[in-house]
């Protein structure tokens, strides 16, 4: 959502999006423990929005599914299918009830547009320098080399409105560029790659898979990725629920959030199991696979980690909430960390 939307078209548009049909989908086979459960009480279904071959920042979701996780807890998931730029207003509207891979600035963006919601858990992996991640690209052959190369440059990214945007504004900032030296062009995922090759843009910001695949295609140089902004290991985000769904739903917010911890212990042990699932569920392609998550390519996955128990770290909320003071995303001062997060769902918050 672009920083100038008002409040009045945010919810208009949510309203709107309510009317879009749920579509229901079961992944993998559970197993025996969760059929057990499902048997002996009704489950209680949990919404999260999808989109085709979905895995970056959901591989603990598809985790949980599987080993059965959520239905411990009593519940179900349901996979609500819906175009990416439905992402907000999705959750806004009640068409799902948990947004998962919520880049922690991207949630300071639409808490400060008036939706009240809060990251309840760390589903998504480490932005870590040592493992690959998501950044800006050029081809190989490019002059471009640093931040101060880009001024007058044309960047393709998936939205214009999105984390990528200011994400890309923060690096050059280094260079004491604005978005007023940079022209920023909305492309579908799917199509980033051919733009860039064919010369009509200089540069493209590549969420994964994409950025996997730039790599593993070769021919491409990756200017910076998200690691290279905090200059350490941190969290980038995870889910996000309204304020109103936590307070009317605890149960279920609290068995999403005990299901998500248990899995991301579970992948911090056995990292090869989770991209092993992510290939068998068709998400991902095990030709680009160690490319995802590995600089090399090698599949060395054990760089792969997620924060113990999903527990979220406000030094790293605050890093991000810097950020998006510093881009403007924010006014200063009109968000607190305390605002945007919570522990308390987790049941692991007193044991470590």
């Amino acid at each position: 959502m672009s920083k100038n939307v008002s409040r009045r078209h945010f919810l208009h548009t949510a309203a709107r999006v309510a009317a879009v049909p749920v579509a229901a989908a079961t992944l993998g086979a559970l197993p025996i423990r969760a059929a057990r459960a499902a048997a002996t009480q009704p489950l209680k279904k949990i919404r999260v929005m999808d989109v085709p071959k979905r895995w970056i920042g959901y591989e603990l979701l598809f985790l949980a599914d599987h080993q059965g996780y959520f239905a411990e807890q009593g519940l179900a998931l349901e996979l609500v299918s819906l175009p990416i730029d439905q992402y907000t207003v999705a959750i806004a509207s009640g068409v799902t009830d948990f947004a998962l891979s919520a880049d922690y600035i991207y949630l300071d963006n639409v808490r400060a547009k008036g939706l009240v919601v809060k990251e309840v858990v760390n589903s998504a992996p480490f932005i870590d320098p040592a493992a690959a991640g998501d950044g800006l690209f050029v081809r190989a052959d490019s002059p471009i080399r640093a931040p101060q190369d880009l001024r007058g440059k044309r960047i393709g990214m998936r939205s214009v409105t999105f984390s990528s945007a200011w994400f890309t504004l923060d690096y050059v900032g280094r260079a004491g560029l604005h978005q007023s030296d940079l022209q920023f062009l909305t492309i579908p995922d799917l199509q980033l790659e051919q733009v860039l090759q064919s010369g009509a843009v200089d540069a493209v910001f590549a969420y994964g898979p994409i950025d996997a695949q730039l790599r593993e295609h070769r021919g491409y140089r990756q200017l910076f990725q998200l690691s290279d902004l905090s200059g350490r290991k941190i969290q980038r985000g995870g889910t996000m629920v309204r304020e109103d769904f936590i307070s009317q739903h605890p149960d279920i917010v609290r068995g999403y959030v005990a299901a998500i911890a248990k899995a991301a212990d579970y992948a911090n042990q056995h990292q090869q199991d989770v991209v092993d699932l992510g290939v068998r569920l068709g998400r991902v392609d095990p030709a680009v696979a160690p490319w995802m998550y590995t600089k090399d390519g090698k599949g060395d996955y054990s760089v792969l980690r997620w924060p113990t128990h999903g527990l979220i770290d406000p030094a790293d909320v605050a890093f991000w909430l810097q950020v998006a003071e510093r881009q403007d995303v924010v006014p200063k001062g009109q968000l607190k960390v305390a605002d945007l997060y919570t522990n308390a769902l987790n049941p692991y918050q007193t044991k470590t």
